[in-house]
């Protein structure tokens, strides 16, 4: 299947929130591939547990802390299995403050 590429932009040490659709019922998890050094990703409480009845979501919260792109990778599978179900591309765009951007 082809990947899906969402792209976000940030200032450097701004919390950017990903949603990725979680169908609790299957057992399968998000997990953050290839995370870089200069990028945090936390696995934010997932919406109220009542939601989680339904179909929820599962929120990261990604926060750059140095200037520049990142390509973050989200694989959806179980823990217990090798075979990825779904996969998400986020790249994310660090700028930082105060306009003194750094020419790549």
């Amino acid at each position: 299947h082809t990947m899906s590429t969402q792209r976000l932009a940030s200032n450097v040490g701004q919390i950017c929130r990903i949603a990725l659709p979680s169908y609790p019922g299957s057992g399968a998890t998000w997990y953050v591939d290839g995370a870089n050094g200069a990028v945090r990703v936390c696995l934010e409480e997932s919406q109220a547990t009542v939601a989680q009845q339904r179909d929820g979501s599962q929120v990261f919260s990604v926060i750059g802390e140095v200037a520049g792109d990142y390509e973050l990778r989200f694989v959806l599978k179980r823990a217990w299995e090798r075979e990825v179900r779904n996969s998400r591309r986020v790249v994310l765009q660090v700028r930082s403050l105060g306009g003194k951007s750094r020419a790549n």
